[in-house]
């Protein structure tokens, strides 16, 4: 079943990424950054299957990556300047290599033309030991407009608050549509939709997304487990939320599946009696079937009920859980940022303060993406720690007056000459 993954990052200084460090990573080159004079070698990296570069027509110069992205990183001048904007892709496995190629460098191609800038596209094959199905594609893009003479001017629509969520869900859309016109146009029936369940009507339970850290230590532990001869139970909190949610999703499709059958049964013996029997017997028989039947009606309309109430339960549980869950978690982490703040030398604490709660938009979305209890967490902790920290502060101010009003003994004046 193919399944949909579009998700927007960014390469920004202000957490000591490089355009040229992402783009050699992301296709497997080796490339120097002209700005600091580090060399990113990764030539011997496995698992990149294809990359090339999309610019703007007249833009020939913007094909050679080495200069595309030293260009952009010199282009800015800012410490916390974001320097390439970042595109995940999850491409059809129902698609053959070509057919995949092809269809991001449509996407790509898109991009391109929407915003002005250029792209650079690598593919991805599964990891070993992964899922087999997760072809992805990376498609590294400037944040300026590429000119034949160099680079332009900023591309702040995906920045800005008001514009940047709407931008992302209509590329979502596109991507949706490019990948389900490739899969029928090759003749698959599989579809994605880029829609949530709920917006969709599906009534089930989203899985969440285990992310690099997670899949990584999974794979681990699974690994571990087939040495030891143990059957596999997932380790980390994002998998073992997911096998449960699973398991409910399954649960819920077999009631509805035993009820389908409930009510097939009733209507095969309804069938039956009907060609059965003289015409007395047929119609004592009508009347008990359809006494039968009304109440077999009734007992599925109240079994439907009394599941849609429990479904309903179970998805209230489910949300009163996952959000106690994330209430904890963004306590101990304030509680952490707390601490890791005051240890730092006073002149450091401003910028690990703009680092973790920056006051750019879109960058602050990406952190509050992070956060457990999102955009509302991360306001409420950034006051929590800079309250903190101000209290330190003082107590630091002080503590410091306190060491320096305390005479120091055997140098005091004396009281007889």
């Amino acid at each position: 079943m193919a399944i949909f993954h579009l998700s927007v990052k960014t390469v920004s200084r202000s957490t000591g990424r490089s355009a040229v460090a992402a783009a050699a990573y992301r296709t497997g080159d080796t490339l120097t950054n002209e700005r600091d004079g580090r060399q990113h070698d990764y030539a011997n990296r496995t698992g990149v299957y294809d990359s090339f570069i999309i610019a703007p027509a007249g833009c020939e110069w913007a094909h050679n990556r080495s200069a595309l992205w030293n260009a952009a990183e010199q282009t800015e001048k800012r410490s916390n300047s974001v320097t390439a904007r970042e595109y995940v892709l999850a491409l059809p496995a129902e698609l053959d290599a070509k057919d995949r190629a092809d269809l991001a460098r449509s996407f790509a191609s898109a991009v391109v033309e929407r915003y002005g800038v250029a792209a650079d596209v690598a593919l991805h094959a599964p990891s070993a030991g992964g899922d087999d199905r997760n072809y992805h594609a990376h498609i590294l893009t400037t944040t300026r407009e590429v000119e034949p003479d160099g680079l332009g001017k900023k591309t702040r629509i995906l920045d800005a608050a008001k514009t940047g969520g709407p931008e992302i869900e209509s590329l979502r859309e596109l991507w949706a549509m490019q990948c389900n016109e490739a899969l029928e146009r090759h003749q698959k029936p599989a579809r994605i939709d880029h829609r949530s369940y709920e917006r969709q009507g599906v009534d089930e339970i989203p899985t969440l997304h285990l992310g690099p850290t997670s899949t990584t230590m999974e794979r681990r532990h699974k690994a571990e487990q087939e040495r030891k001869g143990e059957p596999y139970k997932p380790q980390t909190f994002k998998a073992q939320e997911n096998e449960r949610r699973r398991t409910l999703n399954d649960h819920v499709r077999e009631i509805v599946r035993e009820l389908a059958a409930t009510v097939r049964e009733v209507a095969a013996q309804a069938m039956d009696a009907r060609r059965k029997g003289v015409h007395g017997l047929l119609n004592a028989l009508r009347v008990k079937g359809k006494q039968d039947a009304d109440e077999q009606a009734r007992r599925a309309a109240e079994a439907r009920r009394r599941e849609e109430e429990r479904k309903k339960a179970l998805r209230q549980q489910a949300l009163r859980d996952a959000r106690e869950r994330a209430v904890q978690k963004a306590k101990e982490r304030m509680g952490d940022m707390a601490k890791r703040v005051q240890r730092l030398p006073p002149d450091a604490r401003d910028r690990f303060l703009a680092g973790e709660y920056p006051s750019d938009p879109f960058d602050r979305a990406l952190k509050a993406h992070g956060h457990p209890l999102g955009n509302a967490g991360l306001d409420a902790e950034e006051k929590v720690v800079r309250a903190h920290l101000k209290v330190h502060q003082e107590q630091e101010k002080r503590q410091q007056a306190e060491r320096q009003q305390v005479p120091v003994r055997g140098r005091g004046p004396s009281r007889f000459r």
